[in-house]
């Protein structure tokens, strides 16, 4: 059962990090920041990217 909520975490990771790269107003050395970020702490930096960072970025 870990397994699973690990895997979806990652996912859920890596879809912010795409979404992140497809905004064109935030420079390359904060979008690698971020996703360095993101990808660390994969379910507490999904939370934060959509609850903070993405209403900001939009």
């Amino acid at each position: 059962m870990m397994k699973i909520v690990y895997y979806i975490g990652i996912a859920l990771a890596i879809w912010c990090v795409y979404d992140l790269f497809k905004n064109k107003t935030i420079a390359v050395g904060w979008k690698i920041l971020i996703s360095i970020i993101l990808l660390a702490c994969s379910w507490l930096g999904v939370l934060i990217y959509y609850f903070f960072v993405r209403d900001k970025i939009k």
